[in-house]
């Protein structure tokens, strides 16, 4: 399986919140850093880490996965594949809505996820990944 299949079939599973099946790419010492400007900028490190993490991350959203999730491409960057996305998601009390742009930048390693850094554009990623 290629890179790109491999962050693309995983992606696609997180997009869709079937974490079981996104983290099975996962290398048990992965390491997952948020953006930059999010305000509890971190990084988690191994499966279980970022299991606690991505289980929270609907908390605020009615809608924070399945068809809410749209990646635009799955950029083969060599080791590095850079997965822009583009999200609608609707507030659990308010109803307002809020377009969410990222990209991930992910980085495989024998085979499996080593590595996901968030950026908000993909040129910010592509420029990470060729440094």
């Amino acid at each position: 399986m290629s890179n790109v299949q491999l962050v693309r079939s995983s992606l696609e599973a997180f997009g869709r919140g079937d974490f079981e099946a996104a983290l099975e790419a996962f290398d048990h010492d992965v390491e997952w850093q948020t953006a930059d400007d999010e305000p509890d900028t971190h990084t988690y490190i191994g499966v279980p880490a970022i299991r606690r993490f991505v289980e929270h991350l609907a908390d605020p959203w009615k809608d924070r996965f399945g068809p809410a999730i749209e990646f635009q491409d799955f950029i083969d960057c060599g080791d590095w594949v850079v997965a822009p996305w583009t999200g609608r998601v609707h507030g659990h009390g308010s109803g307002i809505e809020i377009e969410i742009s990222e990209t991930y930048a992910v980085l495989v390693r024998d085979g499996r996820i080593a590595r996901v850094v968030e950026y908000r554009t993909a040129e910010e990623a592509l420029d990470a990944v060729a440094r």
